[in-house]
């Protein structure tokens, strides 16, 4: 059962009706509506405001709120669109921590600070359609949309599972998790070329480098790295 503990409130004109919905949504100071990600949420909406009425604004402590998926108990969240609450992937911004499991649709009970809230983004991203399905982790050639053989092909490094055929986001510059060849392992500081079939691996003397490996990382799995593909590229 959700439950609400100490927490702190303050008041925020509402810029439209929510007597019917956004009990317990993200809700924005900057327009008095429902927030749309993490760094627009200013609190949790707490009472039932018509426009223009004062709404009254959780945005510290044990508050309720609204889940828009599945969150494990000690789960990080962030916020999606229509101010509901979700899983935090490694990069997203973080603005609380479940209290206890919640299932989709339901209202669950985390520990929350927004004002103090940063954008934790540390990467540029790049719209594709790939030819085909992608593994996380795995490098993206921008030329025929398949996976990257070389470092010089590097485009971007898929995020999560690509779908084929359907519009998918990829990192093209910043911090990403990369998929190691099964064959090889890296450590941190290393750096890093393509293989085929989109896998990383340790760069050998006169090939490009197209990340660098910020974790040790071992075979077939996935690590943290600087990827920087097209925006420069490092000769052994």
């Amino acid at each position: 059962m959700a439950t609400e503990n100490k927490f702190s409130v303050t008041t925020i004109k509402a810029g439209a009706d929510y007597r019917a919905v956004g009990l317990y949504h993200a809700f924005a100071v900057v327009d008095g509506q429902l927030a749309a990600n993490a760094e627009e949420a200013s609190g949790i909406l707490l009472s039932k405001p018509n426009t223009n009425e004062f709404a009254t604004v959780g945005y510290h402590g044990e508050l309720k709120f609204a889940a828009g998926a599945a969150i494990a108990k000690g789960g990080k969240i962030t916020v999606t669109t229509s101010g509901f609450f979700i899983a935090a992937d490694s990069h997203d911004t973080v603005i609380g921590e479940a209290k206890l499991a919640v299932t989709s649709g339901s209202i669950g009970t985390g520990f929350f600070q927004f004002a103090s809230v940063v954008d934790r983004t540390m990467f540029f991203t790049d719209v594709v359609t790939p030819a085909y399905a992608f593994v996380a982790g795995a490098a993206y050639c921008r030329d025929d949309n398949l996976q990257a053989d070389n470092g010089r092909e590097a485009y971007g490094v898929a995020p999560a599972i690509l779908t084929s055929g359907t519009a998918n986001d990829i990192i093209i510059f910043g911090k990403v998790n990369v998929l190691i060849d099964p064959a090889k392992v890296c450590s941190a500081g290393d750096m890093l070329t393509v293989t085929t079939s989109g896998y990383f691996t340790p760069t050998d003397s006169g090939y490009y480098g197209c990340a660098r490996a910020l974790a040790n990382i071992g075979s077939a799995s996935l690590g943290a790295a600087l990827f920087y593909g097209t925006a420069g590229y490092e000769a052994l």
